[in-house]
């Protein structure tokens, strides 16, 4: 039997092979909105995060935000941006 593979699971494995601090995150998604909330566990992560805000803007893979927690710092909130088509 063929397992299928959850949304949120695709996305994350994705991202860990893509930004090294990915796996130190804990996700939570939410579907109706398409939004993937990131709760860092340390500073170091939030700002390596913080730095890859435009690539993660850009990915094309069905989140609308990602919105980035770290208690005691305000919430990082990166909405995706389309790429411009060429005509």
């Amino acid at each position: 039997m063929i397992e299928r593979m959850s949304f949120l699971i695709a996305v994350s494995q994705f991202l860990a092979s893509r930004y090294p601090w990915w796996g130190v995150c804990h996700l939570r998604f939410e579907p109706k909105s398409r939004t993937l909330y990131l709760l860092c566990v340390n500073s170091e992560h939030r700002s390596a995060i913080f730095r890859d805000a435009s690539s993660l803007s850009r990915l094309d893979v069905g989140i609308e935000r990602f919105i980035v927690i770290h208690p005691g710092y305000p919430d990082i909130i990166i909405p995706y941006v389309p790429r411009q088509s060429v005509e």
